[in-house]
Formats: structure tokens, sequence, C-alpha cells
């Protein structure tokens, strides 16, 4: 990484003024997101694109005014102009890039799943490790205003002991939500893309479930295709958790739902003091909570009125409502890089331990449901 663009330790001022980022891969629609995202945010500039897919790659340069695509990108992740790497290449491509760009020294981050298999995941943990960057892991549900709010609220105890959690999140399917052909085909491979509903949207409910709760430590899986027979893997997968604080969780999650916009993020969380109940993705996204105790003031249900920090650039009007995150996401990114507070944003060792419940939930499927320890081995010390 060029010493103009190393990061300061956590809390130390840092002498970056722009963050120069270079995208490789169009064939995640996420992309289109961050990209038009990094265009809106001061301080950020996308400088290079590279896609195997030249006339893919062409297109989004020239859409968002990037002069420079790179036809390989291993050309890219060597630019000394590049110092952050932005991967949104298909799920079992990420490992290859994502190493290549630790080893040039720059910055990843990369789109979620981070990998198809643990062994992947743990050696991208290791690569950014060793050459001392950050690795970033694209859970952008985290950054919506509603699991934002319910962070605070989970964060300050009034539940009291988590008890239990219930999440569901699904789409209608990838092409049903207009994703591009090209995107529906890998995203269906079971190869390029890691498998179905349980690895592709699961990643997301499990990492705001460890993320709110804490470490998964046991899964009893069940997976099933009901609606899409062309499909080579699941559209849908129900899973019991259990917690390392000892609690218990449900997660589904399916690809051929049917409602409204097409997608749902739904979670419950029921605690010895308390419940919460957030729906982040209705036609009025609110969350819910229950306070029970003897103060009548505080007793009974709540549901807090949700609004940005000032500081943050909310000024939505050409975003859908469903991808505003992806811009919450992208401006606290690279507020973290310009001011060198790290990590820079949900780590690849949390894409990690994501993976490593997801391995374990198809684990349990494939021997019909018994329960599976999620394998701790792979992550590195104090992950």
């Amino acid at each position: 990484m060029s010493e103009r663009a190393s990061a300061a330790p956590s809390g130390a001022a840092s002498t970056v003024n722009e963050v120069r980022v270079g995208m490789i891969s169009w064939a995640h629609v996420h992309a289109e997101f961050r990209a038009k995202a990094l265009g809106e945010i001061p301080g950020a500039r996308v400088v290079a694109i590279a896609d195997d897919d030249a006339a893919r790659g062409r297109a989004a340069a020239e859409r968002f005014g990037v002069t420079d695509f790179v036809p390989d990108w291993r050309h890219l992740v060597t630019r000394d102009d590049v110092d952050v790497v932005m991967v949104h290449s298909e799920n079992s491509r990420h490992a290859e890039q994502v190493i290549a760009a630790a080893e040039a020294g720059k910055h990843v981050f990369c789109e979620k799943p981070v990998a198809t298999t643990v062994a992947d995941a743990r050696a991208m943990v290791d690569a950014v490790r060793a050459a001392g960057v950050d690795g970033t892991a694209a859970f952008v549900s985290r950054f919506s205003k509603e699991a934002d709010r319910v962070k605070r609220i989970v964060d300050t105890g009034v539940l009291g002991q988590v008890l239990m959690t219930r999440s569901f999140i699904g789409l209608a399917g990838i092409a049903e939500i207009g994703c591009p052909p090209d995107m529906t085909e890998w995203m269906q491979d079971p190869v390029l893309g890691g498998g179905g509903a349980w690895i592709d949207e699961g990643s997301h409910g499990i990492d705001l479930l460890r993320w709110l709760v804490g470490d998964i430590t046991e899964v009893s899986a069940f997976t099933a295709n009901r609606a899409k027979p062309d499909l080579d893997g699941e559209d849908l997968a129900v899973a019991v958790l259990r917690y390392a604080g000892g609690g218990l969780g449900e997660i589904g999650t399916v690809w051929s739902m049917n409602a409204d916009i097409g997608m749902r993020n739904l979670l419950e969380i029921y605690g010895t003091d308390g419940t919460l109940s957030m729906r982040a993705t209705d036609p009025f996204p609110r969350v819910e909570v229950y306070r029970g105790g003897d103060d009548p003031l505080y007793r009974g249900w709540t549901t807090p009125h949700i609004e940005p920090d000032a500081a943050e650039p909310h000024d939505y009007g050409s975003w859908p409502p469903h991808t505003h995150h992806y811009k919450r996401e992208v401006a606290s990114y690279v507020h973290r890089v310009l001011t060198g507070q790290r990590p820079f944003g949900p780590t690849l060792e949390d894409g990690l331990a994501c993976l490593s419940v997801i391995a374990a939930g198809y684990a349990s499927a494939a021997a019909g449901g018994g329960a599976v320890a999620v394998d701790r081995d792979p992550l590195p010390a104090g992950a």
C-alpha cells in the first residue's frame, strides 16, 4: 500500500484525504450500488475497474466516469494509485483475488459470502493478517437504520439475558428481484455460488445474529427445493442454532417467497426482561420493543422513531428504499478509512465465522438434520 493511504492506528489521526478504490468485477449487482455510493460520498473515488467480462466492465466504467478499465484484475491490485480493492466477483473467485490484493498491500472489501469453503475463507484471513491490511466483509444488513437501532438497544442490556431468537431473511429469487441474467446464472451454479438460499441470504441472517447475540456453536438444519425445480440447490432452509451464551435460535431463508418488494428481513429477540421485533423490509420498516419491570413509565410496547444521524449522508432521493443501507455501509467504510478507525467494518474474520456456521448447516442437512458443532478451529486466535 502506498504510504499516502496507510491507515493510522485506532484512535489516531490519519493523513489520508482520499480513498482511491479499484473495483474487481461487476458479476454481482452490489458493485453497482457501491460504485454509485462512492460517487456520492466526499473523499472517495473509483480509479479503476477490472472485469473478465470486458463489455460489462467497460460499460460500468463508462457509467461511472472511470477512465481506466483493466482487463486483468491482477494488474489492478498492484497499481500504486489503488488504496482499497473492492471484490464483487463470483463467490468461488473471491479467495484468489482477496489474497492477491492483500499480498500487494491493499485493504480489501469483499462481497459476502466471503468464499464458498471454510478453507478459502481461512486463507483470506491469514493473508490480510500477514500483510497487515484490513479485510472487510460486506455484511450490508448491519447498516439498515433498523438493524443499527436494534444493536444499540441490545447493547444496553435492556432485554436482559437473551433466551431465544427468531430470524427470517429471504427473496422471491435472484432473477425475480431483478438481478441481471449473468448474475442469476452464476448465483444458481452450486460451484460458483457455493449453494442456494442458505449460503446466500442465510449469510445475512447469521451475521446479524452473531453481531447482536454472539457466537453460534451448534446447528441443526434442513434444506429443500420446493418451488424451483431447475435450481441445482436449495430454495429454502430452516435451522435451529445454539449460542455460546446458552440461548437458542431459529433462522429461515427462502429463494421463492411471494411478497411485495420480493424480500423480507425479520428478527425477534426474546430476553428475560424484554422482547424486540425488527421488520427491516416491510412497507413500513420499524423496530418494536417490549419492556417489563415495575416502572409503569417504561413498561409495555414502544416503537422508537428512527432517524439517521445528522452527519450521515442520507440524501437518498434517487435510491430505492431497499438499497439505502448500501450507502450507509459505504459511507461508514470511507469515513473509517479516512480517519484510521480500525477495523473498517465487519471483518473477514466475521466472514469466516459466518461461513463456518453455513458449512455446519449444510453438513447437518446432508446428514438428515442432526446437530453439528460449528468448527471453531479455523478461527484465528481472538476472533
